[in-house]
């Protein structure tokens, strides 16, 4: 009787493990699908600003000097 219930006990976990498993790998699965749609949607972004940044060179220029400016201020502010 007693290996009845342990063989049972043991069946139960295994089960148990195998459902964990399957939830594990749809887990897996579907951060599988978001890192797919957001590595598109980055894609989709860079080349709009890549397309930006060739129509307006000048204006590209001027933000990325503004931010390099305000970078070093806040940097230096907070190396004192």
């Amino acid at each position: 009787m007693a290996d009845s219930k342990k063989e049972k006990s043991e069946e139960t976990a295994k089960e148990a493990k195998k459902e964990a498993e399957k939830g594990y790998e749809q887990l897996i699965d579907r951060l599988k699908e978001e890192r797919q749609q957001v590595r598109k949607e980055m894609d989709r972004d860079y080349k709009r600003a890549r397309g930006y940044v060739r129509s307006h060179p000048e204006e590209g220029v001027l933000i990325a000097f503004a931010g390099g400016v305000a970078l070093g201020l806040l940097l230096g502010r907070l190396s004192r």
